[in-house]
């Protein structure tokens, strides 16, 4: 593409199209030939898309119906978080939006209606996590907050009590994840810390008891993510040994794992339960 007029150091070329997005070579040249290259990288513009079932309007296209095709839904997106039947979207502004069931507060505007519609949650926002029903987020103050159900202690507030406004859980903390029913937090020391349901030791604080407020867990770690699956409608009973896990990144490279193993999940070369973490 011919660029004219660019008299600087940096310059923006608008309106380029190419075939897909992912990484490119920018060549500057001049009448004697090019005169420098630089790697240049082709981003979406914070569109996003969604389908399936939109019962209460998780989808966040304004409606109730399910969608069997991708719906676009407001863009400048740089972050999405998914529940049981909520959604979370993170705006590049850093603004933080919910839409779908409410029905515990886990959207966290105060209320227990549904919305298919996203509403503004919080500002400042650096990343977002949902369980089932229940919901945190990131500020970029490095202070978590949690909303929603909170009947084992997910919410990390010290009680069991469900909240419809976000409640801060700590302070220093880098990365958050969210199972079915429990949570789990990074802090900036690299130390890690688990809050909620424990039946199958998924918090990894070598007990199954429930926990709330926060324990310690590991030290040394990056990144956290938390799993489970899915039996409604009798997950909140029956169902709670079901599925649930945890895995953490170590600063060393090492990959740790804790909770339900019986489908192998935990990588460890068995189906045994770990209420300890374990090398993966």
């Amino acid at each position: 593409m011919p660029l004219s007029g660019a008299t600087t150091s940096s310059f923006a070329i608008a309106n380029a199209r190419l075939a897909d997005l992912g990484r490119y070579a920018l060549i500057v040249t001049d009448s004697s030939g090019p005169v420098t290259s630089a790697p240049a990288q082709v981003n979406p513009s914070g569109l996003l898309w969604a389908a399936g079932n939109n019962r209460n309007g998780q989808l966040g296209d304004g409606t109730t119906m399910d969608r069997t095709k991708p719906v676009q839904v407001p863009g400048g997106m740089s972050a999405v978080a998914t529940g049981k039947q909520h959604t979370f979207y993170l705006k590049t502004d850093a603004t933080l939006w919910a839409v779908g069931d409410n029905t515990d507060g886990q959207l966290g505007d105060g209320t227990t209606t549904s919305r298919s519609t996203p509403v503004q949650v919080a500002s400042g926002v650096s990343a977002v996590a949902a369980g089932w029903l229940h919901s945190l987020y990131l500020r970029t103050d490095g202070t978590l907050w949690a909303m929603g159900s909170n009947d084992y202690g997910q919410l990390g507030d010290g009680t069991i009590t469900s909240r419809r406004t976000p409640v801060q859980v700590a302070s220093g903390v880098s990365s958050v994840a969210a199972g079915p029913l429990h949570s789990l937090f990074v802090k900036r020391d690299g130390t890690l810390w688990a809050m909620g349901a424990n039946s199958k030791g998924q918090l990894g604080d070598g007990t199954t008891t429930s926990r709330s407020p926060p324990v310690p867990v590991a030290g040394s770690v990056s990144i956290v993510a938390a799993g489970g699956t899915s039996d409604p409608p009798l997950w909140r009973y029956a169902r709670l040994n079901s599925g649930m896990y945890s895995m953490f990144l170590k600063t060393d490279g090492t990959l740790w794992a804790m909770g339900d193993n019986t489908y192998g999940q935990l990588g460890d070369g068995t189906r045994t339960a770990r209420i300890t973490p374990v090398p993966v």
